[in-house]
């Protein structure tokens, strides 16, 4: 399991940049909501074992001053204390018991600095969480190349807006970040509208397992004024995790026509077989000058069956097969 908060650096400097009151010694605070989920195959992911939804709330100081005292107050009056880590973590076995413990509401935070500076804030957290992100090119990533460009895409994130939050990242088996999109707030950040990005030649070493997580953040308060300086939100959170791994180094991508015969329809059925995991483009042509692609698709087992319906009627047809 992966715990992911934003650093949001960048985007509080902007903020702290065009007010012209005095600044907080706090970067940014919040709390949100988190369900887990693990993506075994093309289906749709699982929910993690054991604990897999979290509550968390965080104050970021931004390094010109200690933090004295962080609390914050639930909807239902529970104060909680998070000096000195600056930090609430608490995990539940289901949604339904995280949402017993923290209920939606408004959020309260009292922060005191060193210098005896009290900060107050809210936040409101009620609404939906987004929906389970979902890989869609599983089998596709079993055997990446990692010689060339690879694309990761996922489906939609349903009711996302232009100021919600997608975040990709890849480890290795050490656990170390090889590749990760930028945070919110930074120039090339991905929001709910998005639904790729290219992980580019040479990130990945051949031959080697990999994590890829692929977080939708769904903010429901982006507070910038009651705290000068400093960035607060609340967001509902999910994150799925999948495993991949990069083909061995010089190891051959192939493809074959295998099997192929008209049909008393006079469509024309094809077999096509080669390498598991690889992407196959099947393209066909009347007269050897212009080629069309009919179909490319990503087998898990390397091998599928196709019918050209379009080959009907025609006299003469010419198919060919070739492996991404």
């Amino acid at each position: 399991m992966k715990w992911i908060r934003l650093s949001l650096w960048s985007f509080v400097l902007l903020i702290a940049s065009l007010t012209p009151i005095a600044r907080a010694q706090i970067s940014s605070y919040g709390v949100t909501k988190t369900g887990y989920y693990t993506q075994k195959s093309d289906a749709a992911p699982d929910l993690e074992s054991g604990e897999n939804h979290y509550f968390d709330a965080f104050v970021n100081p931004d390094g010109t001053t200690d933090i004295d005292s962080a609390i914050f107050q639930t909807p239902g009056g529970v104060q909680r204390e998070m000096a000195p880590s600056l930090f609430y973590f608490d995990g539940f076995s289901s949604q339904s018991a995280l949402d017993s413990s923290f209920g939606n509401g408004t959020y309260t935070f009292t922060i005191t600095t060193v210098d005896l500076d009290v900060f107050f804030a809210q936040l409101s957290l009620t609404g939906v969480y987004p929906s389970v992100p979902r890989f869609s090119n599983f089998v596709a990533a079993q055997a990446i190349n990692a010689s060339k460009d690879f694309t990761f895409h996922w489906d939609p994130f349903v009711g996302g807006t232009a100021n919600d939050f997608i975040l990709v990242s890849i480890e290795d088996d050490d656990f170390n970040t090889v590749f990760e999109t930028p945070d919110y707030g930074n120039a090339g950040a991905l929001t709910s509208q998005d639904t790729s990005v290219v992980i580019p030649a040479g990130t990945l070493a051949p031959g080697t397992n990999y994590y890829c997580y692929i977080t939708f953040q769904k903010f429901v308060t982006l507070d910038t004024s009651s705290i000068p300086g400093a960035f607060g939100y609340s967001a509902y959170v999910r994150e799925t995790g999948v495993p991949f791994k990069t083909a061995s180094s010089g190891a051959p991508l192939n493809v074959s026509l295998t099997a192929f015969n008209r049909q008393p329809d006079g469509s024309f059925q094809l077999q096509i077989t080669g390498t598991a995991g690889a992407t196959f483009t099947v393209e066909a042509t009347s007269d050897f000058n212009t080629w069309a692609s009919v179909v490319t698709t990503n087998p898990p087992a390397g091998s599928f069956s196709f019918t050209a319906a379009a080959a009907a009627g025609m006299t003469q047809r010419f198919y060919r097969a070739k492996v991404n």
